[in-house]
């Protein structure tokens, strides 16, 4: 039997006038014996749908037409905003109140736009959308049947500057962002001109390949039939183009390892803000804008929409392997699988060579093209959001007298002040010469190896730079004597140690006070710093093993302690608490303040 795949054609115009608009009726029009038979109308041409207009109220029903009782279903055609007897090959009339909604973006979903949310009617819930019955059985494992409500959404982070790519097979546009240097698809691909294996919509239902893309088979994918489930699909080590346009390739294992490297593997980064995910919200930090468009297995048939994102990646062997994004531990991984066939979504890469900024150069809205602004959404955690500064000097207390020091090593000069009896740097160190200190070779690095993260916000340094010995690498006795010592610091100048922490903490309050030392700008919008001592304190981000996080929201810093253990300072922005802690599951680099010897 043919699948049905309602809605590919839609006509211009709609055919039959205003006509069609009356005799709407209710369910006393259906005809008693076609329902009895197991379908709603049965007509003998088709003309007949005249009197029969798809409608609110017909949505969902059923007619048979001529002796080959040819099937169509009436549904709402969220392309052009109205209703549509929708058959197997075709669509034989369009007639119904047309509804209006909001631009959603360029992928090939009509022009119209309102200033309204959504889809807005008298007699239509724009949260309802109801497929026919022989779907809503289709698949028993399905964990959100096409009939479950759930709204169309715009899912494309409004501070990212994305471009865009035109599928020339089709004519389907798509939204694209720079991630890591590499120009990716901001939204799954929806192609249905796939010669191999197999590709659907999730349950099988048109809006869901419009929203959230088609999921294809490994076949598909990969556009080969060597690459059939639990074949060796061996298609050599370059990337390939798969199902792909022309110029743009399936993402390779090692090209999806470099997105969770640079990303992390914070769930919330990857997903979309606007969107029906389940378990946490997203950030959508980098614009990727995943949606959770679930997949199908062999097992189970449908499953697991808005609960993960299901993408595919290539690799020479049998293994089916994607990136999995979401679930109830909010995780996202690279998985290799062989025991249930998958059909997933694809995510397109550019054959272009990935450029990777180093200064202050960055494609995505995160950072501005201006070596002395920046201005992006970084929520790599909760809470933080986003924030904007000019220049360092909007990390600072303008109503404070700062000191300046100069670091005779490199002329970088910092601002300095009085706290507690010590002279404090009231800015994060920024030194990076591995010709006078070899140990910062390898050891040090920016947020996202931005150069210019580094000017405004300081270096993040491992322990071995921060202490400048290499008995201070990750997991080794980092005993150095009591302390202090200068580690990274310039001379007559020394890495902050427990001891002048936890006096530091008493001296401001550990609950409810970290206001006093935090400045009013370096952090998300939840976060409210009064600077009160001019320590100036900002969450510059740290790197957790191969992972950014925590930008604008939580601030770590290095103290020095003889401990195995890797000790910090701890600032939780909003809820305003200050600690000290110690970590050694993963290498840690954090930032550096130094306190003048006195």
């Amino acid at each position: 039997m043919k699948r049905m795949v309602l809605g590919k054609k839609f006509i211009a115009a709609l055919l039959l006038g205003t006509a069609f608009l009356t005799g709407c009726g209710d369910d006393d029009d259906f005809a008693p014996v076609s329902r009895n038979r197991g379908y709603d109308y049965s007509l003998t041409s088709t003309k007949e749908f005249a009197d029969y207009p798809c409608n609110d109220v017909r949505e969902g029903r059923e007619a048979v037409v001529g002796r080959d009782k040819e099937s169509y279903y009436c549904q709402f055609d969220y392309r052009d905003s109205v209703y549509i007897w929708a058959g197997y090959d075709d669509t034989l009339t369009a007639t119904g109140k047309e509804f209006t909604r909001k631009e959603i973006s360029s992928s090939s979903r009509g022009s119209s736009s309102s200033d309204d949310d959504d889809y807005s009617s008298s007699s239509y819930s724009s949260s309802s959308y109801r497929s026919s019955s022989s779907y809503s059985s289709s698949y028993s494992s399905s964990s959100y049947r096409s009939s479950s409500s759930y709204t169309w959404v715009d899912p494309f982070n409004p501070d990212t500057d994305y471009g865009s790519m035109t599928d020339p097979r089709d004519g389907k546009t798509y939204k694209t962002v720079v991630v890591n240097g590499q120009l990716w698809m901001a939204e799954n691909l929806n192609y249905a001109g796939n010669n191999v294996g197999t590709a659907v919509c999730y349950d099988d239902d048109d809006f869901r390949c419009e929203q959230y893309g088609r999921l294809y088979s490994r076949d598909a994918a990969m556009d080969d039939s060597r690459c059939e489930y639990l074949s060796n699909c061996d298609l050599g080590s370059d990337p390939i183009q798969g199902i792909c346009p022309d110029g743009w390739h399936i993402p390779t294992v090692e090209e999806m390892n470099d997105l969770v490297d640079f990303v992390g593997t914070y769930a919330s980064r990857y997903k979309s803000k606007e969107s029906n995910w389940r378990y946490d919200d997203g950030t959508d930090t980098y614009g990727l804008s995943f949606l959770g468009s679930g997949n199908w297995d062999s097992k189970d048939g449908f499953e697991d929409i808005y609960k993960y994102e299901v993408t595919w990646a290539y690799y020479p062997d049998t293994y089916q392997h994607y990136l999995l994004v979401g679930g109830s531990d909010g995780t996202v991984s690279i998985i290799s699988y062989k025991n249930t066939e998958y059909y997933s979504s694809v995510r397109c890469i550019s054959d272009e060579a990935p450029v990777y900024y180093s200064s202050s150069a960055r494609s995505s809205s995160s950072y501005s093209s201006s070596s002395s602004s920046y201005s992006g959404p970084w929520s790599s955690e909760n809470p933080s959001s986003s924030f904007s500064i000019s220049s360092k000097e909007d990390l600072f207390n303008p109503d404070l007298t700062y000191g300046t020091m100069k670091d005779p090593r490199d002329g970088k000069e910092y601002k300095t002040i009085e706290f507690n009896g010590q002279t404090w740097m009231a800015e994060n160190l920024n030194f990076s010469d591995s010709s006078i200190v070899p140990l910062l070779e390898g050891h040090n690095t920016c947020y996202h190896e931005i150069e210019s993260e580094c000017e405004l916000f300081g270096r993040l340094y491992d322990r071995i730079a921060a202490m400048n010995d290499s008995r201070c690498d990750f997991k080794e006795d980092c005993d150095l004597g009591d302390g202090p010592i200068q580690g990274i610091c310039p001379d007559g100048w020394h890495v902050l140690t427990y001891d002048e922490a936890n006096s530091m903490i008493s001296y401001v309050g550990a609950n409810n006070y970290a206001r006093r030392i935090i400045s009013a700008k370096g952090w998300g919008e939840s976060v409210n710093g009064d600077n009160t001592y001019g320590l100036s304190f900002i969450a510059p981000g740290t790197r957790d093993g191969n992972n950014y996080d925590s930008k604008g929201g939580l601030a770590y810093y290095w103290v020095y302690r003889a401990s195995i253990d890797q000790n910090y300072l701890f600032i939780h922005g909003t809820n305003e608490t200050i600690a000290t802690n110690d970590y050694n599951n993963q290498r840690l680099s954090l930032p550096v303040r130094c306190i003048k010897d006195e």
